[in-house]
């Protein structure tokens, strides 16, 4: 059994409700900003849902509970949202979680021939920006001014086949200039 089956699953609607009932503020305050709701289980059965009708995710686990969600899906032909949030231990998860994603945006951007794959993340969410640069995905554009229904901005972020998903790839080595 390979390690990483260890630390990832497939989604299933009870460890998803738990994660959105048990989010970190951080991820509370991105997500519900642009739900028409704030209630966790309805936010847990529409992703689940939404999950597993458009796309595909994993549930990432520490200490024999789920810490964090991460999943693609398909708005509509070859246009992918990316879906990634958890509890205050996130980060327990997310090396497995993001070696998983990196295979799986490759695989999307390559095999299902994806034109684009895009997160919107709250423009204060400091942290995810971090890990979303590093992995691979430019800013598009200036922030969305008044994008969440509290009026807060958000940042688009972008993964295009033939700019940059090199960084994607298990043979990907980070320029010299780029690792100092």
């Amino acid at each position: 059994m390979p390690v990483e089956s260890q630390y990832l699953t497939d989604i299933d609607l009870q460890s998803v409700c738990y994660i959105c009932d048990h989010m970190r503020e951080q991820d509370r305050r991105e997500i519900y900003a642009t739900q028409p709701h704030d209630n966790p289980y309805r936010l847990g059965w529409e992703a689940y849902h939404q999950i597993r009708n458009m796309g595909r995710g994993r549930i990432a686990w520490h200490k024999g509970r789920p810490v964090a969600l991460g999943a693609f899906c398909e708005d509509y032909p070859t246009v992918w949202q990316v879906i990634m949030f958890g509890t205050d231990e996130f980060k327990a998860g997310a090396v497995h979680l993001l070696k998983w994603f990196r295979r799986e945006a490759a695989d999307i951007l390559s095999t299902q021939h994806a034109n684009r794959l895009y997160c919107n993340s709250h423009i204060e969410h400091t942290e995810a920006h971090k890990m979303i640069v590093a992995l691979g995905a430019q800013p598009e554009g200036p922030p969305m001014r008044r994008f969440g229904k509290d009026g807060s901005s958000f940042q688009r972020f972008v993964w295009f086949p033939d700019t940059n998903a090199a960084v994607l790839r298990p043979d990907y080595v980070r320029p010299k200039e780029a690792a100092a």
